[in-house]
């Protein structure tokens, strides 16, 4: 699989700090039936969604928004020859989630991705058609930090 070639984010990184995500990283690669639960999968055309619940700075919940908007969302763009993921929130949080890609609709490779800022969203880019992607496990970021991986 070729490597993503350029992330960008609608965010001068003015001093902030980036941090690692202090979850265990997520798998590699995982077969479409591997994907964890309370995953969003889609195409993300017109838009994939999560509905995030978070309570005294903690995610209580999450579960794919399915045709509602959801508070945690991505939509695509892009040709034949690249893919660009946009990942917007109105949560009043800052949000790190773990995202898969898929070329064939079955196997899915982790991506990495930037927190999602309130009010900024992230672009994810690929430099090839991508099917399908995975959305889930949203945590809420320690306030002025932004973690990428």
């Amino acid at each position: 699989m070729k490597r993503r070639l350029a992330r960008v984010l609608l965010l001068t990184m003015c001093a902030m700090p980036v941090i690692a995500s202090a979850a265990k990283p997520a798998p590699k690669t995982l077969a479409r039936g591997d994907l964890p639960a309370g995953f969003a999968i889609g195409s993300a055309s017109p838009s994939l969604a999560l509905q995030v619940e978070v309570v005294d700075g903690k995610v209580t919940a999450s579960a794919p928004a399915g045709d509602a908007p959801g508070n945690l969302r991505a939509a695509r763009s892009g040709d034949a020859t690249q893919t660009t993921l946009m990942v917007s929130s109105t949560l009043a949080e800052a949000v790190k989630f773990d995202l898969y890609i898929s070329l064939d609709g079955e196997r899915f490779t982790y991506a990495s991705s930037c927190g999602v800022t309130p009010g900024i969203s992230s672009f994810e880019m690929w430099e090839e058609p991508v099917k399908l992607f995975a959305l889930g496990n949203p945590r809420v970021l320690p306030k002025g930090r932004m973690a990428c991986d």
